[in-house]
């Protein structure tokens, strides 16, 4: 069997993305390969909006002047005092850091783990990443968390199994 040196897990928190995590952990240890874990977040608004409310004394404060762009959209009801408010545009509250977190916590000693939090979209994203970074191995899980549970193998792990120029590993 070829030794594999770098292994690339796509980890979404998925249970079945758990199951290739202990899968690529399990040959990471047997092959003495650097193992990279990667979550792919697929959307570009996840950045949180900040809405700044403020009164018209508060502003001469601030140094805020009438010339500064105005973003459109809904203004929150404040009071009449500097209030930061922050909204998540997605309304989803899986943030990129508490997912590697949760793969973190999952991994036991493996020599040498490296976490990628990548944007893009999940197929592209993680063949490219293995082109780019001598990849010799991906594992993913059959079906990971998206908008709808797919029936038959997950579109992401059919996508790196068409489009990877390396050996892939699907697990369920």
């Amino acid at each position: 069997m070829k030794r594999f040196k770098n292994i690339l897990v796509a980890f979404d928190g998925s249970s079945d993305s758990v199951q290739a995590l202990k899968a690529a952990e399990t040959l990471a240890k047997d092959q003495q390969a650097q193992l990279t874990i990667a979550y792919v977040d697929d959307n570009p608004d996840r950045q949180e909006t900040v809405y700044l409310a403020y009164d018209s004394a508060a502003s001469e404060d601030l140094n805020l002047s009438q010339s500064q762009p105005v973003i459109p959209g809904p203004m929150p009801v404040v009071p009449p005092h500097i209030e930061e408010r922050r909204i998540q545009t997605d309304g989803d509250d899986t943030e990129p850091d508490v997912i590697i977190a949760g793969a973190k916590n999952r991994i036991s000693e493996v020599a040498e783990v490296t976490y990628e939090i990548l944007t893009g979209k999940a197929a592209e994203t993680l063949t490219n990443y293995a082109n780019d970074h001598d990849i010799d191995l991906i594992v993913a899980g059959n079906r990971g968390i998206s908008g709808m549970k797919k029936l038959f193998m997950g579109s992401v792990s059919q996508k790196i199994t068409n489009e990877a120029s390396c050996a892939v590993l699907v697990v369920k």
